[in-house]
């Protein structure tokens, strides 16, 4: 299986080579910014976390918000330019850094928000473009697998450049490497947007939003990554509660959890590209149902909540790659970028809603959002039933 994955890579095309590097580059440059905004907002600026939280929301809002009307203009423009206005938009998170005015950086989450969802789904519907559909599960693994390593260069970089000469500086180196992708994006990226049909009419963004199956792909990416929002503010939380240590949620959830979940994205992704994607979704959200019970009836046992913990990141991340492979195989070329916008409009919602219902419950009984979490798996299972129960949208390429 090793060998077949390593010949599966080899014959990627330049494209997704392209776009996985634009990405990386683009989060070198900008990732940090966003797990540092707390630490800026309270100690140098010596505003509450509930600011902080306001930013973040805005930001999560106004991503899905866009991303419909980006993957409209990316159907129908091309990537290329809804892709690099979403990377100079992430500069957006960088400028922050260089004022204290509240309105201004209320008014800078909202650029970065839209830029996030341009990103986003410019990026993902360009994926699904340049892939097929044996490919593109080991196609998605690889972009997100670059997206990830990007972060963590990021973070690297960025901790020891602000404390020896402070946020200001960061921004401004920050800035100017955001400007690599962005020229890489317009001098290398090819668009690669499919050619319709002699004949062919756009069925209209309305028409194809309004289909049962992008309802299904929609609920299902909403309910999937609510409980991904549950359960990545809960769990590093009661491993920091019972260990009195941030050692174990940034080791053994962040780290640990993070390079398993790059093996399993690939694993899965070549998994689902051969078997297709009913059986691998079926079993990932089983998974993800059976840690979420185990989380919320042991969560006082400390070892139990290292295992479910480290084995949810797996799973979560995981579920991203099956669900860009659904939306691949049941949508033509010609629709991936409103229906990508669409479920990751539902995406930005799910994990707010999540997150949401985490930071509510879970200081009442913080077994609660977990049982919640476990009851949108079954959700999502249901969901996946019926999405797969029906018959599927012959797309218009070969591949």
């Amino acid at each position: 299986m090793i060998a077949r994955l390593r010949a599966r890579l080899g014959a990627v095309p330049p494209a997704l080579v392209t776009i996985v590097s634009i990405l990386f580059l683009n989060n070198v440059a900008v990732a940090a910014a966003r797990a540092l905004l707390p630490i800026y907002i309270e100690r140098d600026l010596g505003m509450p976390p509930a600011f902080t939280s306001l930013l973040v929301s805005l930001e999560t809002v106004m991503g899905g918000l866009i991303s419909v009307i980006a993957g409209a203009l990316a159907d129908r423009l091309g990537h290329r330019l809804v892709l690099v206005i979403g990377i100079l938009g992430f500069s957006a998170g960088l400028l922050q850094y260089l004022t204290g005015v509240p309105w201004l950086l209320v008014a800078l989450a909202v650029v970065l928000g839209l830029a996030h969802g341009m990103r986003s789904t410019s990026g993902q519907s360009y994926l699904l473009t340049a892939s097929s559909r044996q490919s593109v599960g080991v196609a998605t693994a690889a972009y997100f697998l670059g997206g990830t390593i990007g972060m963590s260069a990021s973070s690297a970089v960025a901790g020891p450049v602000v404390e020896r000469f402070g946020f200001a500086a960061y921004a401004l180196v920050g800035l100017g490497l955001n400007l690599v992708p962005a020229a890489i994006t317009l001098r290398y990226l090819r668009d690669v947007r499919p050619e319709r049909p002699a004949g062919g009419a756009d069925r209209g963004t309305w028409n194809v939003l309004m289909r049962r199956e992008v309802w299904l792909m929609g609920a299902l990416r909403f309910s999937s990554t609510a409980f991904w929002g549950i359960w990545s503010l809960a769990l590093p939380l009661l491993m920091f509660r019972a260990t009195a240590s941030v050692l174990p949620p940034a080791l053994l959830y962040g780290t640990v959890g993070m390079s398993l979940a790059a093996v399993s994205q690939f694993l899965v992704g070549h998994w689902s590209d051969r078997a297709g994607r009913t059986v691998p979704t079926y079993v990932v959200l089983g998974l993800q149902l059976v840690l979420a019970l185990v989380a919320a009836l042991a969560w006082q046992s400390t070892p139990v909540l290292m295992m479910t913990g480290i084995a949810g990141v797996v799973t979560g991340w995981t579920m991203s790659v099956l669900v860009l492979g659904v939306v691949r195989d049941r949508t033509a070329p010609l629709e991936h970028g409103r229906v990508v916008g669409f479920v990751h409009a539902l995406w930005s919602f799910g994990i707010l809603a999540g997150t949401v219902v985490a930071g509510t419950l879970i200081d009442i009984d913080p077994g609660l959002p977990l049982a919640i979490g476990a009851l949108a798996n079954l959700v999502s299972l249901a969901i996946a039933a019926a999405l797969f129960h029906g018959g599927r949208l012959p797309a218009t390429d070969a591949s």
